[in-house]
């Protein structure tokens, strides 16, 4: 029933594609989830999702948890991947907030090409 309540909000809105960026602490965490409401958007934090997708033991996954292990960047293209898959899941129909991410114009470059 909130499933349907919710798209019935939702269905007159617009697509959106949002990016927060800022230092740590600069309240895009914050910001994200009212965003998400008034818009209904699919909020995607960058962190969040590379923290649940190390669990699996692909051998992807397990690169992208030593270099997060060693306090490193995890590659781009793994980065750009999981949010090429999410942000084509329903959730994510009438667009998104990137919290975090793109960094570098590089990123961004690769995170147009899923668009």
């Amino acid at each position: 029933m909130n499933e349907l309540l919710r798209c019935m909000k939702c269905a007159p809105k617009p697509e959106k594609h949002l990016i927060l960026i800022g230092p740590p602490g600069s309240g895009k965490g914050t910001q994200s989830p009212i965003i998400k409401d008034e818009h209904c958007l699919c909020p995607l934090a960058t962190g969040d999702m590379l923290r649940a997708v190390v669990s699996s033991k692909t051998a992807l996954c397990i690169k992208a948890k030593e270099a997060m292990d060693n306090g490193e960047l995890v590659y781009d293209d793994l980065v750009v991947g999981i949010i090429d898959e999410a942000i084509k899941k329903p959730s994510c129909k009438k667009g998104f907030i990137l919290d975090g991410f793109p960094r570098t114009v590089a990123q961004a470059q690769k995170v147009i090409l899923c668009l």
